[in-house]
């Protein structure tokens, strides 16, 4: 089961490295000394789930995890810092900027990852798909609200979380377009960023996300974000699951003579 999460989450990366070089932002400077930005990735935090194993992470694990980055000197940014670093427009970065994502809006984000990132000074961005508003187990909009004034942002994760590869442009639109409207509207504030559910992306789905107006989104492809690389629409992240050796991923980022090649680490 853990390989079958990992495949799923890889095989984008393997399928869209065409698209990612025709979609290459040109002659744009790097503005900091570093290697480029991390983004983390996680789902959900607490005890594993039946139906997605080893997409979680467990609440002490989790809180261990972000107090190291604390240690290590880590602060976190925010997604339009990034997008900003990304398209060359000026901003003040840390030292060691991290960017800390959550996808899905598991209602664990609230009560078990909150606590955590208000207490080591983090802020964060929660992905949110449209219809998990409000079920069991899914963030509420009053759990939004509430975090959103403490520096947790919300972006849209499509309406019903499907392939967007697989959809006709109608199911696109609505998936991609409409869905930044109707996230909008239930977490009261403008909705600026996306992420592709699973990873998975192409060319059509590319270009319907800068058309909707998002003003950037997120892959799952490995490594750091350099504006000299990479396109802000393929936005890179490093997944966190709960077999993931993080201090390991933490030594790579500060070792690493490219950290933009980091890749996944068991």
């Amino acid at each position: 089961m853990r390989k079958k999460v990992f495949t799923y989450l890889k095989t984008s990366v393997i399928a869209v490295t065409a698209s990612l070089f025709l979609l290459l932002p040109v002659g744009v400077q790097a503005q900091a000394a570093f290697k480029g930005i991390p983004v983390l990735l996680y789902h959900y935090v607490g005890a594993e789930a039946p139906d997605y194993p080893y997409l979680n992470v467990a609440a002490p694990e989790f809180s261990r995890q972000m107090k190291e980055l604390r240690e290590r000197g880590y602060q976190s940014i925010s997604l339009a810092d990034l997008t900003s670093y990304m398209k060359g427009a000026p901003v003040k970065l840390p030292t060691k900027p991290v960017l800390i994502t959550f996808d899905d809006g598991y209602e664990d984000n609230y009560t078990q990852a909150f606590p955590v990132l208000k207490q080591e000074g983090f802020r964060a961005a929660i992905f949110m798909v449209q219809s998990n508003f409000n079920r069991k187990n899914r963030l509420s909009v009053q759990q939004i609200q509430e975090m959103e004034q403490a520096g947790i942002e919300i972006g849209s994760h499509t309406r019903s979380h499907p392939d967007l590869t697989k959809l006709a442009a109608p199911a696109l639109e609505k998936e991609v377009a409409q869905s930044r409207r109707g996230v909008e509207r239930l977490a009261g504030r403008p909705i600026d960023y996306f992420a592709y559910p699973g990873g998975f992306y192409n060319l059509d789905v590319v270009e319907k996300t800068a058309q909707s107006g998002y003003a950037g989104a997120f892959t799952v492809l490995p490594g750091v974000n350099r504006p000299d690389k990479d396109n802000p629409y393929l936005l890179r992240r490093i997944p966190v699951f709960s077999y993931t050796d993080f201090d390991a991923i933490l030594d790579r980022l500060e070792a690493t003579a490219d950290a933009s090649l980091l890749d996944y680490l068991d």
